[in-house]
């Protein structure tokens, strides 16, 4: 029987290895914290793509520290996941068309019905906005709003850092989501509430995102591959703000009933920010919510099909690979 190998029978080199990587990790997450506080505090927050996931990447790596095996891992799993948003945001700013000549009479009837004749954004700001004197709310709603450009992403290098397989699920899902948008978008470029009020087509309605923005005096670092015309102001049906909070809570369904309740909440407040502050109609939000829906049921469908000709693909290799018994 061997006897049990105590510290002093470790190499000294060994021992000093594992106290400076015990130190590595806790000093890594320290460092990247600071330097994106910093970061934020000089330059803006980075909800540019390409930014936004510079930091995310520094942060996987920041907080992963020994829990991969090299960072060619980490980069064959994330490039991907990347280059076809960015792509999705320089395809989205190509298919744009005239604002004047983007689809709004559905939207605008839909949203009449369920408002019983007055739009539920105007009845909305009748009540709630005050001006230039902003409310607790309307911060709130900013905050709210200002979630869909970091959620997303955070909970998918949180599950790239715990599983990954439910990564590479989870980023399955986002892209299929996000081009299935792009694709409505092409087909059914449309007018957001805000834009129609401006164009004179609604009664007047107040953008409050950006006037709450100002009012902060929030900065942001831009993209370093977008400019202005890349952004698409029809791209309002459906609405990803309100797909993609609806998509987290089918994705954590299996969590519980807190997990639900929990994004279930989170899609509702994501909707009232979105109508109250003028940046999509009812309708966009729902066309958004039926999207997230189909979208999950699809690839839900198609990964049991993939997953079993996968697992007989690497069978039938294993058994070609065998030796063939003598005889």
């Amino acid at each position: 029987m061997e006897a049990a190998t105590t510290p002093s029978d470790v190499p000294a080199p060994v021992l000093r290895d594992d106290r400076a990587l015990r130190a590595l990790r806790r000093l890594a997450p320290v460092v990247y914290v600071i330097a994106l506080l910093t970061t934020v505090f000089a330059i803006g927050l980075p909800l540019a793509r390409d930014q936004l996931f510079m930091w995310l990447i520094l942060g996987v790596a920041a907080f992963s520290i020994g829990a991969w095996r090299s960072w060619g891992s980490m980069v064959v799993e994330w490039l991907p996941f990347l280059g076809l948003l960015i792509l999705y945001d320089k395809l989205r700013g190509a298919v744009a068309v005239s604002p004047a000549h983007a689809h709004l009479v559905p939207q605008l009837d839909v949203d009449r019905w369920l408002g019983g004749g007055t739009l539920p954004t105007a009845w909305l700001q009748q009540r709630l906005w005050h001006g230039g004197s902003l409310r607790w709310w309307d911060v709130a709603v900013w905050a709210v709003y200002m979630t869909h450009f970091f959620a997303v992403w955070i909970i998918a290098a949180v599950l790239w850092h715990r599983s990954r397989p439910r990564f590479r699920r989870y980023a399955v899902l986002i892209v299929a989501l996000t081009l299935s948008a792009f694709f409505i978008y092409w087909l059914y470029p449309a007018q957001p509430p805000w834009l129609a009020a401006d164009l004179s087509k609604t009664a007047p309605l107040e953008r409050i995102v950006p006037r709450v923005w100002g009012e902060l005096g929030v900065r942001t670092v831009e993209s370093v591959y977008e400019d202005g015309s890349l952004v698409n102001q029809v791209a309002a049906v459906p609405s990803l703000h309100a797909a993609y909070p609806v998509m987290l809570m089918l994705f954590f369904w299996p969590s519980g009933w807190k997990v639900r309740i929990g994004f279930g909440l989170y899609a509702l407040a994501m909707a009232f920010a979105l109508v109250y502050s003028g940046e999509h109609f009812v309708a966009d939000i729902l066309a958004g919510w039926l999207l997230a829906g189909l979208v999950y049921l699809l690839v839900g469908a198609l990964r049991a099909p993939a997953a079993k000709a996968w697992r007989w693909a690497v069978t039938s290799r294993r058994s070609t690979a065998a030796p063939t018994p003598a005889a």
